[in-house]
């Protein structure tokens, strides 16, 4: 379905009421207002923007206004040191990257790493891991996509990429659960998001992400290859060139990676053959390089990705169904395309967020349509059982202070049992004493003594690591389930007892003034519950920004 430009307000048209919407009251004016006022720019990347729109500026003041924001500057360094720019030797300070990159790409970068933190907020873990899944695919695949191409913008290409999808984000936190469901109900059929985004709302995230990006006042150029880098803009791709071409690309090609659309493999092969000549062996190596980037680049942005990712395995996959599909086959498979948008448009997910955008447009932008965070209390760890009290709260807060004066990574790790009340009665309330002292010994050894082990409420045992960041601390949590499980099996009076662990990790890069104690806590709580509702033995981790 091609929508074309003209309804880039959002002609929502009625939501079932028959008449159309005027600019006054469209929703997605609504949205992007509500955004304006919840959601703005942090000071440096106002300040950078404002900067290198004056000629006059030099690479002294640009310097100086990324430094007054140092998990910023931290964010950069680990960018530029990373694979993804190849830079021969390391990158030690500000004034290197600026020499190396030149202002433009550095100013980039930080209008990349510039989410205002309100928006990731309050999302599900799972949800919010699938979200960066596409985006970095699609950031790091036009940015590959460029340099397989020759082309020198491979740099604007990556920022266009990673901002692309922000629009999703205003979605999730307005209309919620009901938003979320929906959009995993389209991808579990194989559908398209942004024409089932049409057919229920009269408009996509892609064009809600480009007004609030408009609103911002960030380049009118990326905003414009955004837009027509985005397959739902209505612009053919033969009519399309330069950047805007090379994030079309990149969208169908992560599309086909994260979302596991194989069905556009053929016409990602053929537009590729449009723009350079390469063969089977060729995008290979290209999906290779960017599933090998893609753990780079989440690994300097500290957040999480969906465990299990192959890329390789869903090329063979999309190849060998490429080989399969024969030409008689092509009109039943349009027709099937029609019959699938017209049971999701029906279906109780399309309906639900149907009736939370009628909410949130007779709300007034008051009320935030309420997000369910957690799964089922009957599955949870028991959010009785897992408390901070005021010792645990002070040591938090002694920590992160620390990190702030060294400029490093501060994390909280909650390890807590699974199913509580069964494992007492079957083993007794000794035995959760021993199987604290276990966890503590075990993180001890692991993080060589540098970990503060403090009791959590009866459930939970808390583990604050100065110096580590999100993906350290995940992996010291992990090897502690396993090692304890090795444990419990050998501890005599825990045979037949089913000891089951989970861990929920929050971080954050050298944390700011800002962010309280309780914060950092409930953010490793929403965390711990998410792992224990997914069936214990896992962990689950989130950055605060």
């Amino acid at each position: 379905m091609t929508h074309g430009t003209t309804t880039a307000d959002g002609a929502l048209g009625t939501l079932g009421t028959g008449s159309p919407s005027t600019e006054s009251t469209s929703p997605i004016v609504q949205l992007v207002a509500r955004a304006q006022q919840l959601y703005s720019l942090p000071t440096v990347a106002m300040e950078v923007l404002q900067l290198t729109s004056n000629e006059n500026a030099n690479v002294a003041q640009i310097k100086e206004c990324i430094q007054r924001d140092p998990a910023m500057t931290v964010k950069i360094l680990k960018v530029v040191n990373s694979p993804l720019f190849g830079l021969s030797g390391e990158v030690s300070d500000l004034n290197q990257a600026l020499a190396l990159l030149g202002i433009k790409p550095l100013k980039l970068l930080v209008l990349g790493f510039s989410l205002p933190k309100e928006m990731l907020q309050g999302i599900e873990v799972e949800v919010l891991a699938q979200y960066w899944q596409f985006s970095l695919t699609k950031a790091v695949a036009a940015r590959e996509i460029a340099a397989l191409q020759g082309k020198k913008y491979g740099d604007e290409t990556f920022i266009a990429g990673l901002l692309s999808e922000i629009g999703a984000l205003v979605l999730l936190q307005d209309l919620g659960d009901a938003y979320a469901n929906f959009a995993a109900k389209v991808l579990q059929e194989g559908a398209d998001l942004s024409e089932m985004e049409w057919e229920t709302l009269g408009f996509d995230h892609a064009i809600l992400g480009c007004r609030l990006l408009q609103n911002w006042n960030l380049p009118e150029t990326l905003i414009q290859v955004i837009r027509e880098g985005h397959p739902s803009s209505g612009v053919g791709f033969e009519k399309l060139a330069g950047q805007s071409a090379t994030l079309r690309l990149a969208h169908n090609l992560a599309e086909v990676l994260a979302h596991h659309r194989l069905d556009l493999m053929p016409k990602f092969l053929s537009q590729l053959a449009c723009t350079t000549q390469h063969d089977e062996a060729t995008v290979e190596h290209l999906v290779l390089g960017i599933q090998e980037k893609l753990y780079q680049l989440a690994n300097v942005l500290s957040v999480s990705l969906p465990e299990g990712v192959n890329y390789g395995d869903v090329v063979a996959q999309a190849y060998v169904q490429l080989s399969q599909i024969a030409e008689s086959v092509a009109a039943p498979l349009a027709t099937g395309d029609r019959e699938i948008n017209q049971r999701l448009t029906g279906s109780s997910e399309g309906q639900n967020l149907v009736e939370s955008m009628q909410q949130f447009v007779q709300s007034g932008m008051k009320t935030p349509v309420k997000k369910t965070v957690v799964a089922p209390a009957e599955k949870t760890v028991g959010r009785q059982l897992v408390t901070a009290d005021m010792q645990l709260l002070s040591e938090i807060s002694s920590g992160m202070q620390r990190c702030r004066d060294q400029r490093t990574d501060f994390s909280v790790a909650l390890f807590g049992i699974n199913g509580f009340e069964d494992f007492v009665l079957m083993a007794g309330l000794d035995e959760v004493e021993v199987v604290r002292r276990a966890v503590g010994a075990i993180v001890d050894r692991l993080s060589d003594a540098v970990g503060r082990v403090i009791p959590c409420g009866d459930s939970a045992t808390a583990v604050l690591l100065e110096n580590h960041d999100r993906h350290q601390t995940v992996s010291i949590a992990r090897q502690a389930l396993e090692m304890v499980g090795v444990w419990a099996q050998r501890r005599p009076s825990l045979q037949g007892v089913d000891l089951s662990l989970s861990c929920g990790v929050a971080s954050a890069c050298v944390p700011p003034k800002s962010l309280p104690p309780k914060e950092i806590f409930q953010a490793a709580l929403r965390c711990l519950l998410a792992a224990s509702n997914g069936g214990g033995n896992a962990v689950k981790s989130i950055e605060l920004l």
